[in-house]
């Protein structure tokens, strides 16, 4: 049974999560999704790609969907009722205790109460959830980006016991095979370090939380997110970022394309509360302020031939003046206010011949397409 999602239904969109080639469309009027479907990610029961919109018949009642958490081949959704998830699980990264791929959504039953999950994010193949009596991680654990303190993978969710109090935890986001969290007494990173991701001044791989020591004053961050390898973090005295910069995607200059192991300034913005949002891609960060958005790090598209080093401005032709309060989520989610000027965004400047990139991943352009049918 398939659907179509058409400009007459553009306002009943709730939630759209994109993965690696595939995505998930939350509506008022059902669950939907679309793309690559190779370990049933796209959790209607089977392995057929789809270029065009389907519908998961599992989920009867869209309005009990908490938040959907698209990660590269797979999806955790949280409901009223429970946590479910469906798709790749070669390391576990279901939850679901064993490690065979689902083409439908399988609950998780080691949470009982999913109104106690505060929320969810996916890395490559793992997990990491909040909730009010812990945070809890599983899946992938090759370079201890579980930060259970071993780098064996995980089936089912495990206890982060560094952290005792989830209620310090002010937000977390996770890269794509390391972690950040801010708290209020101050900044952890656990995980792969080749690049210095972590942001603790060295590339020693980390398997348990670590502070990062150049952040004295959490209280002062706005926010932060993780790009593939690296990391921006918006300061109320400044823009910081650090990790891997072999496309400039750190934004600190032309002269610099060395990977940075401690967090470095952006100097270019002077003044953080001119800053509405932003967002890390694969290898690149998209900067919105005010009536202006700007661009840094790889550059694939049309129309540019070269990276940008520190941020670039685009241009557009409509008024951008209605974004004020448009917002990036972190991990390739975006929630509906704002669906249709994001998509549209992305559609005027961000066009390639081939793939197109949206949020965290690139998707094909017949998957492209199917979302220009949102504008």
């Amino acid at each position: 049974m398939t659907d179509v999602l058409s400009d007459s239904n553009v306002d009943g969109i709730i939630i759209l999560s994109f993965g690696y080639n595939f995505c998930v469309c939350v509506c008022k009027h059902g669950v939907f999704s679309w793309g690559w479907n190779c370990y049933g990610q796209l959790g209607l029961g089977d392995l057929d790609n789809r270029n065009f919109v389907s519908k998961i018949l599992f989920f009867q009642n869209p309005e009990e969907i908490l938040s959907v958490s698209c990660g590269t081949d797979f999806c955790i959704c949280v409901c009223k009722n429970g946590i479910f998830s469906w798709g790749d699980n070669n390391y576990g990264q279901l939850g679901i205790g064993n490690n065979y791929n689902q083409s439908s959504p399988q609950q998780i039953l080691f949470f009982k109460n999913p109104e106690e999950i505060i929320s969810v994010s996916c890395g490559y193949g793992f997990c990491v959830c909040v909730c009010k009596n812990g945070i809890f991680s599983w899946g992938n654990n090759l370079c201890g980006q579980l930060g259970i303190g071993n780098e064996i993978h995980q089936s089912s969710p495990q206890q982060i016991l560094f952290f005792e109090n989830p209620e310090e935890i002010i937000s977390f986001s996770c890269g794509s095979y390391f972690c950040v969290c801010v708290c209020k007494n101050g900044v952890f990173s656990w995980g792969q370090n080749c690049y210095g991701q972590l942001g603790i001044g060295n590339q020693i791989q980390q398997s348990s939380p670590q502070k990062i020591s150049f952040f004295e004053h959490p209280e002062e961050i706005i926010s932060l997110c993780c790009g593939t390898f690296f990391s921006v973090c918006i300061c109320k005295n400044g823009v910081f970022s650090w990790g891997q910069n072999c496309y400039g995607q750190l934004g600190i200059g032309n002269e610099n394309q060395v990977d940075q192991s401690f967090p470095q300034q952006i100097n270019f913005f002077q003044n953080p509360n001119d800053i509405i949002s932003f967002s890390c891609s694969v290898n690149s960060c998209t900067c919105i302020c005010d009536n202006e958005i700007f661009i840094w790090g790889r550059n694939e598209y049309e129309r540019f031939s070269f990276d940008f080093y520190s941020p670039h401005q685009i241009f557009l032709t409509d008024n951008i003046s209605s974004f004020s309060n448009l917002s990036f989520p972190q991990y390739s989610t975006y929630y509906s206010r704002y669906t249709k000027k994001l998509l549209f965004i992305l559609a005027r400047e961000y066009l390639d011949s081939d793939q197109h990139l949206l949020g965290k991943y690139y998707l094909p352009l017949d998957m492209f397409k199917i979302l220009i049918k949102f504008i």
